[in-house]
């Protein structure tokens, strides 16, 4: 009975992790309420998390501009997109 039972909470650990991954582009919208315009990179990535993609990087006359984005998805209305954040030189 005790093997069960270990099993049992095991599955659970494991499902309650699951859903919490799967659950963070529900999640997204709410976070974004909390970036300001100027905030560098890593108090981005510190807000929002580790989970971006990179979308590219350009030099422009102004210097080098760094963008990622972030998965967002409505479990209202059935959709997802991304968010899209830039970073003038590694900001």
């Amino acid at each position: 009975m005790n093997r069960m039972k270990w099993a049992y909470m095991l599955l659970v650990a494991l499902l309650l992790t699951g859903c919490g991954t799967l659950m963070q582009p529900y999640q997204m919208d709410g976070k974004m309420k909390d970036i300001e315009l100027g905030m560098t990179k890593k108090k981005v990535i510190s807000v929002l998390g580790k989970d971006f993609e990179s979308a590219g990087a350009r030099m422009t006359p102004e210097g080098a501009i760094e963008s990622i984005s972030y998965k967002t998805a409505s479990m209202m209305e059935d959709t997802e997109g991304y968010y899209i954040l830039s970073f003038k030189d590694g900001g």
